[in-house]
């Protein structure tokens, strides 16, 4: 399968912060709770992009732990996130790893490495995912263990509906919340034998119209090109426009907006053959 994605550093920070500021759950903290990291382990995260599960996990066992011994080495294949992550690291003297790299090719790893290897809506862009689960098997030690994150089938299926609604079209079949509980989750389970998967619920809730806007503009981000079928030979501008109309007569008969996140945690351990 070949996947042309790319995420800019600013609309991902964009719906970072509208998640902070409107979510009513904290999906972090629930996958750092949901992880059970014990002290001296080895850590694996893949597609960590500009390092904010890497950050985000030390210092929660900062908080959790005393005189831990964990070690995160995070990789990417983009490289301005990891000069981004390690600028980051270097400030702030986390002692993390990043590394240029894809999971999509063997990772430059010896076989048992890692006791947690986590991928937070990143591993449903693996080309060839059963490949990159085989290098993900290698890598861990036996009993090591891992949780991915990613879309449920019904992810903000609020937005969707604003969206097809302006734009009197279909959302085509995404590639997250499409082959993530799916196809994934089956191949994890193939390969690991003992898959198992968890629903996270947030939902965003909005008084005014302009952080749901925010929203829409960063997540519909061309260069994105999640929404790249739908998108094809629309105006974004136009799109956005009728989107702003929409949700002034929403929030006028309801009184709010809403988007509700639907995650899904996929965990697995390696158990010894």
């Amino acid at each position: 399968m070949n996947i042309d994605f790319k995420e800019s550093r600013e609309s991902l920070a964009s719906r970072i912060k509208i998640h902070d500021l409107y979510g009513s759950a904290n999906l972090d903290l629930w996958m750092f709770e949901k992880l059970k990291i014990t002290s001296g382990e080895k850590i694996l995260d893949l597609g960590c992009g500009d390092g904010k599960q890497c950050f985000g996990l030390k210092n929660y066992l900062k908080k959790n732990f005393s005189g831990n011994l964990i070690e995160i080495t995070g990789i990417d294949e983009h490289e301005n996130l990891i000069k981004i992550a390690r600028t980051k690291n270097k400030k702030t003297k986390n002692n993390i790893k990043f590394n240029l790299a894809s999971f999509d090719k063997k990772l430059l790893f010896p076989e048992k490495s890692f006791d947690l290897v986590i991928s937070c809506f990143a591993i449903y862009y693996a080309e060839n995912i059963e490949k990159t689960l085989l290098e993900i098997k290698r890598v861990l030690k036996p009993g090591g263990r891992i949780f991915f994150t990613g879309p449920m089938p019904n992810n903000k299926k609020e937005f969707n509906e604003v969206i097809e609604d302006a734009a009197n079209d279909k959302v085509p079949e995404l590639i997250g919340s499409s082959r993530y509980s799916t196809e994934i989750f089956e191949s994890v389970n193939n390969i690991f034998k003992n898959a198992t998967i968890e629903e996270f619920k947030n939902q965003l809730n909005f008084e005014t119209i302009e952080p749901f806007l925010e929203y829409a503009h960063s997540t519909l981000e061309k260069n994105r090109k999640v929404y790249v079928e739908f998108l094809k030979n629309k105006d974004l501008k136009l799109l956005l426009s009728k989107i702003q109309n929409i949700l002034k007569e929403k929030i006028k008969i309801n009184g709010k907006l809403k988007i509700t996140k639907l995650v899904g945690g996929i965990s697995a351990y390696n158990t010894v053959d």
